[in-house]
């Protein structure tokens, strides 16, 4: 049985940054990263998302930085029945996340980290470690696991026994359609029960989805893609020296749906926590970051109860040109929406 200071399962957002900050920062840890999915497997899983991250996602995880962009992005729009549109000015960059990703695994292995391509079948503790078995016949032991292996985690399921507290499962199309380049756009109403729709530039193309079933798209389409992604966040991400990252931890955020800023800032922490022997300090980190507030899923709640007709009645005070104004006047006379404009704001921040 091979011995490693870490295994990660899943070289996702979560895995990579988790293994590229441990050998960042301390390059003689010995590390494995256990991914099950590459070639097209690998470009298609990644490509199911808008691929949007802020500029200020990279002020946090230096000394990474945005590569393989491919849109920069001015702009953040918002569609509301009634005709209300919300537009705020937003710096950040759509990449392809795919290629991204391999560069993250390509500067982990340029530190001697080993990826090897193979699916976990099995986890268990034994004497104060885990050992992990995989499809191949491989068996690992390890003395910190690290659980980035999604949404169906496998690592989650074995060690925490937990599911999710809320699973919306989404459908997104690859679209011939002509978008501004530098805007993302949200669409929000009932039919979208909590959700909404997006649609973000995708080099020639756009990229367009929504939960399950609530909507279709026009226009000739290149690919279909769906996930289900958890949310809501877990009451405990470890377990002695095993630690839950991104989707395995359901840390998307609700209102947005955007899990790869949380993911990479989760792999960074996980790291730390790692080289200072202190799992807890990971726990703490979670739970007291904007990141896991849970007024995030409230809000998410009360979207879903809202009619078309509550939403216009909503966001009826930001026809105003003045966004100062409008969030003032929202707040005074849309008393019952305040937790809600305060979430939906936050989410602008903590969301992308």
């Amino acid at each position: 049985m091979e011995e490693r200071d870490v295994v990660i399962v899943g070289g996702g957002c979560a895995g990579a940054s988790a293994g590229f900050f441990l050998k960042e920062h301390r390059p003689e840890t010995d590390v494995l990263m256990i991914d099950r999915l590459e070639g097209r497997r690998f470009d298609l899983y990644h490509r199911m998302c808008g691929e949007a991250m802020s500029e200020a996602t990279f002020r946090r995880l230096r000394p990474l930085s945005a590569e393989h962009v491919v849109h920069r992005i001015t702009r953040v729009q918002e569609h509301w029945p009634g005709g209300v549109v919300l537009e705020a000015r937003a710096k950040g960059y759509v990449l392809d996340r795919a290629q991204f990703l391999r560069s993250v695994h390509a500067r982990f292995r340029a530190r001697d980290g080993e990826v090897v391509r193979d699916a976990v079948v099995g986890v268990e503790r034994s004497g104060g470690r885990f050992v992990v078995r995989c499809a191949s016949g491989r068996t690992v032991s390890a003395r910190y696991l690290l659980g980035a292996d999604g949404a169906h985690s496998r690592v989650r399921k074995e060690v925490f026994g937990t599911e999710p507290p809320e699973v919306i499962w989404t459908e997104q199309y690859v679209v011939e359609k002509d978008i501004p380049k530098d805007t993302i756009q949200f669409i929000q109403g009932q039919r979208y029960k909590g959700g909404y729709r997006w649609e973000f530039p995708a080099g020639a193309h756009a990229k367009i989805g929504f939960p399950r079933g609530t909507d279709t798209v026009d226009g000739e389409v290149v690919e279909t893609h769906r996930r289900a992604i958890p949310t809501g966040g877990l009451d405990r991400i470890t377990v002695g020296r095993c630690l839950l990252l991104g989707d395995a931890a359901a840390m998307a955020n609700p209102l947005t749906l955007g899990g790869i800023t949380t993911s990479l800032v989760a792999g960074r922490q996980a790291a730390e926590a790692v080289l200072w022997d202190d799992p807890s300090m990971y726990e703490r980190w979670w739970h007291s970051s904007p990141y896991s507030d849970r007024r995030f899923m409230l809000a998410y709640r009360q979207f879903q109860s809202l009619t078309d007709e509550e939403f216009a009645y909503a966001a009826q005070p930001f026809r105003s040109k003045s966004l100062p104004l409008a969030m003032l006047r929202a707040w005074l006379t849309r008393w019952r929406y305040v937790q809600l404009y305060n979430s939906y704001f936050a989410s602008l921040f903590y969301g992308w």
